[in-house]
């Protein structure tokens, strides 16, 4: 008899204790802390001529970017097409650019169709098509920014 009550009380102590660090990983699963995104950094893939001066997402879908023309000469018709790896959703930048100078800011700014779908704090990564001329020769350039979903100004 002493058997099976020593035996029932040692399956509701580790029942218990196992239900309590069930309940603790899925509050932390849910929370985030083995999202591997969060550990991640911003960063930003060009090459080396086009340095990344500043980078902003909202959760609004509000995308900027400002590189700085480093490439030794100046360039003309400058445009871009964003895509966002995460749900391949492709826009045209919102702005385009005449004449860009030596050492002078690229700006690319974009709307993504992303209402609602962006949580402060994630980190996206979008693909940024950057198309321009030189001596009315076209050229394409692509490089990768990962940045951090900041959140809507109201």
């Amino acid at each position: 008899m002493m058997r099976g009550q020593s035996s029932l009380e040692y399956l509701m102590t580790y029942g218990w204790a196992l239900i309590i660090l069930a309940a603790v990983l899925t509050i932390l699963y849910s929370v985030g802390v083995f999202d591997p995104k969060q550990y991640m950094n911003e960063e930003c893939l060009f090459q080396p001529s086009l340095q990344c001066k500043s980078m902003s997402l909202t959760e609004g879908g509000k995308f900027n970017l400002q590189l700085n023309n480093g490439l030794g000469y100046e360039i003309d018709e400058v445009s871009a097409e964003l895509t966002m790896l995460s749900t391949g959703e492709t826009v045209p930048a919102d702005n385009s650019q005449g004449l860009v100078k030596q050492n002078k800011p690229i700006v690319v700014s974009a709307l993504f169709n992303q209402h609602g779908a962006l949580r402060a704090g994630t980190l996206e990564k979008i693909r940024v098509k950057l198309t321009y001329k030189v001596n009315d020769q076209p050229y394409t350039t692509t490089g990768v920014v990962a940045v951090r979903v900041s959140p809507s100004s109201s």
